[in-house]
């Protein structure tokens, strides 16, 4: 039963460990893809950086500040020096391309298996599906925790995973580049940063919130659903108000990702004014005016990204804090949702 009480509600890094406690034995023999999807991610994040570098080579060419490796290298088609700038952006996008494919291959394979052996395991051993005192849980509620909430996890962990890792390490490369540039480029975009998760993470409670709301009614109509096949008898229709439902989370997802953007975005004009100003100081010259520029304009699909995504993960949480209920010992039934 689900309480309206936010005083017994447990906090985020509560339902955090019982999901690391009662789900971790599921996926800790997976870990090497984790690991795997961890270093294709610092790969990607490495050519995302890389990226604006070629311009900024180019820039310092065309100002005259440096003649390029290819000047004497003597390859056939490369003595030109502002060839090597060109070769360098095919290798980055080579190693982008295929550090990604890596990265979505073993996040994939890390979540699909993790949670395959939870769903067998919890079928295997249900010790959750018992609370204390010998009452069960309702059929129709284990049925929907074990294939609804498992199936949504297998779709949205894997986008979530990926984006998070992604985008979320871009974002502090991109600061610590800007640190090294620098310091108050990268305290000032660490600043915006630090705002926009927290108004993340609380979109991301909404989201959660709402969600465990519509699981716990669509586990009633599943219950309701068995009881009239097993007596044979009409369904009585029960207002699941799952249109209205969707359309909530909708809307806390939209709105938590154009606040976040938001945030970013101003950021964005904060530093991009800061670094105009410290270039016509001589604090900075050209070629890194035109380096926090490029990461500047990067930096708007992954902001668009990580947004919704972040938000995402409240849904995945409830569906992940369902599941583990079935995996822990019996409780009592004042503590049982």
């Amino acid at each position: 039963m689900t309480t309206t009480s936010s005083t017994m509600l447990p906090s985020r890094s509560e339902r955090l460990t019982a999901i690391r406690d009662r789900l971790g034995p599921f996926a800790r023999p997976h870990r090497r893809h984790l690991h795997a999807a961890l270093a294709a991610s610092v790969m990607v994040t490495a050519a995302q950086l890389a990226l604006p570098w070629p311009l900024t080579w180019l820039v310092d060419l065309a100002a005259g500040d440096g003649a390029g490796p290819g000047a004497t290298a003597g390859l056939p088609g490369l003595g030109s020096p502002a060839a090597w700038p060109v070769v360098a952006m095919v290798a980055v996008g080579l190693v982008l391309g295929g550090s990604e494919y890596l990265q979505r291959v073993a996040v994939a394979k890390y979540v699909v298996r993790s949670v395959n052996d939870a769903r067998v395991g919890i079928l295997t051993h249900p010790e959750g599906s018992v609370l204390r005192g010998g009452r069960s849980r309702e059929p129709g509620d284990v049925l929907t925790r074990v294939v609804s909430d498992t199936a949504r996890l297998r779709v949205g962990l894997k986008g979530v995973f990926v984006h998070v890792l992604q985008h979320g390490l871009f974002l502090v490369g991109v600061s610590v580049v800007l640190l090294v540039l620098d310091v108050w480029l990268g305290l000032t975009y660490l600043a915006g940063l630090g705002v926009a998760i927290g108004v993340a993470l609380v979109g991301t409670d909404r989201a959660a919130a709402m969600a465990r709301l519509r699981r716990g009614r669509e586990s009633r109509v599943v219950n309701d659903a068995l009881r009239a096949a097993t007596s044979r008898q009409g369904l009585i229709a029960r207002p699941t108000d799952r249109e209205r439902s969707v359309a909530i989370i909708t809307r806390i997802k939209g709105r938590t990702a154009w606040v976040f953007q938001g945030i970013l975005g101003l950021t964005a004009c904060l530093v991009l004014t800061l670094a105009v100003q410290f270039t016509e100081s001589g604090r900075l010259d050209a070629a890194d005016l035109a380096l926090v520029s490029s990461y500047l304009l990067m930096l708007h699909y992954p902001m668009m990204r990580l947004g919704r995504q972040v938000t995402r993960l409240g849904p995945q949480l409830t569906s992940a804090e369902r599941l583990a209920r079935l995996a822990e010992p019996p409780r009592s039934t004042a503590e049982a949702r």
